[in-house]
């Protein structure tokens, strides 16, 4: 994947106590602008906790429904791996 170095920055960095509040009014934003966002996902990395790993896989959020990250029982706290993935309407499988 040609962003790969991207996902693991992400994944690395420590979390701003606002990082779901940013993040997602960002996609909020981008879906109110009419573009091609249509919804968040929650992409969980290998070493993630076990709640994160019980999230339903592939499933696509409006900004308001997601879950916030970090979730509020992760072990990681602010060092959580698992980051939000804007789904697009051009995506396969999209609606």
């Amino acid at each position: 994947m040609p962003f790969d170095w991207l996902n693991n920055f992400q994944r690395t960095m420590e979390k701003a106590d606002d990082y779901a509040d940013k993040t997602l009014a960002a996609y909020r934003l981008g879906i109110k602008a009419g573009g091609s966002i249509r919804g968040v996902s929650v992409s969980v990395a290998e070493n993630c906790c076990a709640d994160a790993k019980m999230l339903p896989e592939g499933t696509v959020y409006l900004p308001d429904a997601a879950p916030r990250l970090p979730l509020p029982t992760c072990s990681q706290g602010r060092r959580c791996p698992c980051v939000y993935r804007p789904v697009m309407t051009y995506e396969e499988g999209a609606e």
